[in-house]
């Protein structure tokens, strides 16, 4: 009777212990990228009033756990001279909350033989329901190239110096996003704008439409949109998939950094001075 009666008591402590301060096991964290995943697209527009046209890519891989790797690609004409660019992100994420990173880029524009960019800064997400915000931010630099056109002298000289990109990004429904953000390239400041519109075509791959636009301080202005086609592992919303698979892309607009350092200055004329005057003459 006595161990009964210990039984039942040390039983009902225990049960009470639980009550009162219940053992939590936390969930497992989602990995911070669900499977290969890409996406491929087309846009066209303008920038710093000359025309663009690219083709823009990408490719996530899942690097175990909560560490991920993400492959940035585009390629066409800007201002009908060659394009080229491609990154890099490798991060840390949880889905539920945010994601911290390094990202490096160089995009090549064929202008006067070869105008590069290259970007080498930390990337930072952070999500709130709806709510998300996006950025880099780090050290842009590139070469500088000089050429006579006429008479005037047109240089694009790239420093080494601090840049950002950075949206405030807020999803209306589970597949259409809206953002605004703020870009400092080449020394100068711009507002960005932009939204997503995302629609099913079969299973695990979406489509979208996008346009986003640029209003700054000289020409570091423009307007471009397109297409874009996700392909992952499963049936997925647009916020889903941004916060699962893929993070943003930040090209081809790495080229305000090229055309917000150009100068165009006027070709110096040398005046051809008259000859001197002959020798007076002296009649002695």
């Amino acid at each position: 009777m006595l161990t009964g009666l210990a039984g039942w008591s040390g039983s009902a402590v225990a049960a009470d212990l639980y009550t009162k301060y219940p053992v939590v096991i936390p969930e497992a964290y989602q990995p911070a990228v669900d499977g290969v995943n890409w996406k491929l697209g087309g846009l066209g527009g303008s920038l710093a009033r000359e025309s663009l046209y690219a083709g823009i890519g990408a490719l996530s891989l899942p690097l175990g756990g909560q560490f991920g790797l993400q492959l940035d690609g585009a390629g066409g004409s800007y201002a009908s001279r060659g394009l080229a660019a491609g990154g890099a992100h490798l991060f840390w994420r949880d889905p539920s909350r945010g994601l911290v990173g390094i990202y490096g880029s160089a995009t090549h524009w064929d202008q006067f033989g070869g105008l590069t960019v290259g970007n080498v800064a930390g990337e930072v997400e952070a999500y709130w329901g709806r709510w998300s915000l996006q950025g880099i931010a780090g050290v842009e630099f590139g070469n500088s190239k000089t050429e006579t056109i006429g008479n005037l002298i047109e240089t694009y000289d790239v420093r080494t110096r601090f840049f950002d990109k950075v949206n405030l990004a807020y999803y209306l429904t589970d597949n259409w996003k809206a953002f605004v953000g703020h870009r400092y390239l080449g020394g100068k400041n711009a507002l960005a704008h932009g939204t997503e519109l995302a629609f099913p075509v079969n299973g695990p791959v979406m489509g979208s439409m996008f346009v986003e636009g640029r209003i700054g301080q000289d020409d570091f202005q423009g307007v471009w949109g397109g297409l874009r086609f996700y392909v992952g592992q499963k049936d997925k919303t647009l916020i889903q998939r941004h916060r699962q698979d893929d993070p943003i892309e930040w090209t081809p607009e790495t080229l305000f950094s090229s055309t917000n350092s150009q100068t165009t200055t006027p070709v110096v004329q040398k005046k051809n001075n008259p000859p001197p005057p002959p020798p007076p003459i002296i009649i002695e």
